[in-house]
């Protein structure tokens, strides 16, 4: 396998970020939670009918009577997540740290994936034989 070149890297950890900042339905709801949004399920026709207007996988907001509010449509468990502009600022902070800890662990699996196993030779035999082969 050819090492990546700095701007193959960079494609890479570019394209997996997207990938995961926008991949994990259950992250995003378990971020919205640990913000202090709170679930609402959809019962009735009505309330299912406004839960499929919102554009879904979107945290948005939506001006109420006392405020803007923030709102989550999880369509596939039929709830609306709602929170404060407080708790939506915590869900972005909450969000960035995820995605810090993301690019982190990115970096590192590249830097093992590129890293100069040639100093301990081509005949080091890892993983290879058996336990009781000296090496």
């Amino acid at each position: 396998m050819m090492p990546l070149t700095i701007t193959g890297r960079a494609v890479l950890l570019l394209s997996l970020i997207g990938l995961t900042a926008c991949s994990n339905l259950g992250e995003k709801r378990t971020l919205l939670a640990s913000a202090g949004f709170k679930t609402f399920p959809a019962t009735t026709p009505a309330q299912l009918s406004k839960l499929h207007s919102i554009k879904s996988g979107k945290v948005v907001p939506v001006n109420g009577k006392k405020g803007t509010v923030y709102v989550f449509a999880d369509t596939s468990r039929k709830a609306l997540l709602i929170g404060t502009p407080a708790q939506y600022q915590t869900y972005r902070a909450l969000k960035l740290k995820q995605q810090k800890i993301d690019e982190q662990l990115l970096d590192s699996q590249v830097n093992m994936d590129n890293a100069d196993w040639n100093a301990f030779g081509d005949e080091s035999g890892w993983g290879w034989g058996v336990a009781s082969d000296p090496m």
